[in-house]
């Protein structure tokens, strides 16, 4: 508080007040207010925006995932339906006797051996049913007729010569016979994506032929099938994600034009109407996003520009068994458009509030040091004139903020409202003043302020919390702030009064964005978790039902929300690892071997490291890194008691006890009594035995028999 000497009618000591160091003191508090408040303001956009581009990081990674699957099955579907033709017994075994039969054995009288008509039948068939050939019909009579086919199967010896195929034009043909010399004896090839003079895209794949008793090998190779497929919207269509909304959401594919691998094309059609193998791009291009993925070990980029000019946020994924490269981006202007709006709105609020307090600060200043004030004819006098001037210039600052502002003294009485309190009120300010909160707001609202402002008037400190109010269906949000005054600026009352400001603001829009984006960040954890039991139909929704368990424990444990939270959502994640299992021995009915189980318990720790960069409100990487630790410190990490997050030792009873209960492929499941001993039996050395306690009582006094009896019915059904 700025103190206010007694009015003299010397000049020369007015002068001498004006003097003094507190208005030095005031300069600066202002500039350090000023500056302070630039780097907060500085700091909270560029968290807000980091934490945007983290939502946007992990779902371009789920679409790069899915569009990366669709493009590997494409492949894989084509050289299974190549695999499938080439391990047919019969096309093995006229192959081989056609192989043997001398050229000049046959005559024109005799005709086509039946062999080789039947092979030609079969490689049409096949074309037709697998896309491999883009007419039919009359093109099939194996006759010297004309025909417009760019793709087809070939049928060649192990001397690379053709022994039969579908009718195609012979350009085509010279495609297939020359990549045919550089097939590798033995293995599959991949003719990659070419373009025709007339610009049709075409792409082949080579499967080795061996001899029905001979070796999967170069030596038992006895021909090999080659096909050629035109690509068109069967392969680049794959390349649009489902349900996306974005207008400049583009997954794209890139590959190296030359060996160096300095430079890279577009094999895929671009958002700016480009056409496939039209354009190109060198990774040393230092402002290109295409270029930063491919040149370096990163696979985002969230701050550089695509082939049109935007900035966009990018992520990759190579395509196995090809050259390709598979990029998914989204312009930065559109993915930002609504959280930047909602940081610019913030920010304006913010620097609001810095202004009003700096203002506040220099008008105390300059009443406090204004000459007409030191000249006043009393003390009284001054001190009432510059009370006034404060109420009035906080009431002027006041009335234009959405937030509702007042002040109320230890009695819970108003002695200052702002225009949004009134309003709210269906009173005019002067009528406020005077009345109680209760009178204003009613008894429940009071007794939360009042105790709120008691607590700050006892320790002399700033307090804020959250409190939620329901107008109707629709729920309110209201972040209030207390701040205490050692005396309120107003001339009613006597000087020395202490008082609360009270600042309630509406953040009701911010809280509910973050539940929808909690809601979201729920969601992608469902669909991973679907993803892994669909993998594993012999422990499917195991992760589901650890985690309905493990946060009923937490909950009754009386933990606090993020922590319960946190329980759920490790629990649901912590079969994530399956990824990186094979499905044959997810899917194997027999006793798993000690390797086996060791590589199901490595996918465990896996887990933990997939959601290492994944950001969470709780510690859900730790917790999967540490749910198989045991209490007597004998776990893989030798982490002991409370030494171990309390949301792994939930998952740990959580896991043991639905796993016990639930039936699998090479026993029954066991009773419910029969796991509660089992547990209780290890509490102490494996279990925490508040834990376990926690689970029992779950089981036995709320609805948890009933529960696990449906677990129990819908294995059965499923078997």
């Amino acid at each position: 508080m700025v103190k206010l000497l007694p009015a003299s009618d010397d000049f020369e000591e007015v002068t001498k007040i004006q003097c003094t160091p507190w208005m030095y003191g005031i300069v600066i508090l202002v500039f350090s207010i000023i500056i302070g408040g630039l780097i907060f303001i500085s700091r909270f956009n560029e968290a807000d925006y980091q934490r945007d581009v983290q939502v946007w990081k992990e779902k371009l990674n789920l679409i790069a995932e899915g569009r990366k699957v669709d493009v590997t099955h494409f492949i894989s579907n084509n050289f299974t339906e190549l695999r499938t033709l080439a391990d047919n017994p019969s096309l093995k075994l006229y192959l081989t006797e056609l192989q043997n039969v001398p050229q000049d054995s046959t005559s024109a009288e005799q005709g086509e051996p039946a062999q080789k008509s039947y092979l030609r039948n079969l490689l049409i068939f096949t074309a037709q049913r697998a896309g491999f050939m883009g007419v039919s019909g009359t093109d099939a009579i194996p006759a010297n007729i004309t025909t417009e086919n760019k793709s087809g199967l070939l049928v060649l010896g192990s001397d690379n010569q053709l022994v039969v195929g579908t009718p195609m034009l012979n350009s085509s043909m010279n495609i297939i016979m020359e990549n045919a010399k550089k097939q590798v004896a033995g293995a599959e090839g991949l003719i990659d994506l070419q373009k025709d003079a007339d610009g049709t895209i075409y792409m082949g794949f080579s499967v080795p032929v061996y001899s029905i008793q001979g070796e999967h090998n170069a030596e038992g190779q006895i021909g090999k099938i080659i096909a050629i497929k035109i690509i068109d919207e069967n392969l680049f269509t794959l390349l649009k994600q489902p349900g996306s909304t974005e207008k400049t959401m583009e997954s794209l594919l890139v590959r190296p034009v030359n060996p160096t691998k300095d430079k890279m094309e577009y094999i895929s059609p671009l958002l700016d109407g480009s056409a496939p193998l039209s354009k190109q791009f060198t990774l040393n291009q230092q402002d290109s996003a295409e270029a930063f993925i491919n040149r370096d070990t990163n696979d985002f980029s969230s701050e550089l520009k695509d082939y049109r000019g935007q900035q966009v946020l990018a992520t990759s994924r190579d395509i196995g068994g090809t050259s390709w490269k598979l990029i998914t981006k989204v312009d930065a202007a559109e993915a930002f458009v609504e959280s930047g709006a909602r940081r610019a709105g913030l920010v304006t609020s913010f620097t609001l509030v810095i202004a009003v307090i700096v203002l506040i600060i220099i008008s105390m200043w300059w009443y406090s040091y204004s000459r007409h004030a030191l000249m006043a004819s009393s003390y009284f006098k001054k001190a009432a004139t510059k009370a006034r001037a404060q109420e009035n210039l906080l009431r002027l600052v006041t009335d234009y903020q959405p937030e509702a502002i007042y002040i109320i003294d230890s009695d819970q009485t108003y002695w200052f409202a702002n225009q949004k309190v009134s309003e709210a009120a269906g009173m005019n300010p002067a009528s406020v003043i005077g009345k109680n909160i209760a009178d204003i707001q009613g008894t429940a609202n009071a007794q939360r302020i009042g105790e709120q402002c008691q607590i700050v008037l006892d320790n002399g400190k700033p307090f804020y919390n959250i409190h939620h109010e329901n107008e109707g269906e629709e729920e309110k949000v209201i972040r209030s702030g207390y701040i205490p005054l050692q005396e309120i600026p107003v001339s009613s009352l006597p000087p020395q009064t202490p008082g609360v400001l009270v600042v309630e603001q509406d953040i009701s829009e911010v809280y509910h964005e973050r539940e929808r984006r909690l809601s979201t960040q729920k969601q992608l954890v469902e669909t991973l978790v679907h993803l892994v039991d669909k993998r594993d139909p012999f422990a499917a929704n195991h992760s589901l039902l650890v985690s309905q368990i493990a946060n009923q424990i937490a909950a009754d444990m009386g933990l606090d929300s993020i922590t319960v939270e946190t329980t759920r959502t490790a629990a649901s994640l912590m079969n994530i690892g399956k990824i990186v299992v094979p499905t044959e021995l997810l899917t194997k009915t027999e006793q798993l071997s000690e390797e086996e189980k060791t590589i199901i318990r490595n996918s465990m720790d896996a887990a933990a490291d997939l959601l290492s960069k994944v950001s969470f409100d709780g510690p859900v990487s730790e917790t999967l890194k540490e749910w198989q630790e045991r209490w007597n410190g004998t776990g893989p990490m030798g982490l002991k008691g409370d030494n171990i997050l309390i949301t792994a030792r939930i998952i740990a009873v959580a896991n043991a006890f639905i796993g016990m209960i639930s039936p699998r492929s090479w026993r029954n499941a066991m009773s419910i009594e029969a796991a509660n001993k089992f547990l209780l039996d290890n509490a102490g050395s494996y279990f925490d035995q508040r834990v376990v306690v926690a689970l029992i009582h779950y089981v036995d006094n709320h609805s948890g028999r009933e529960w696990i009896k449906n677990i129990i019915k819908n294995y059965r059904n499923v078997a």
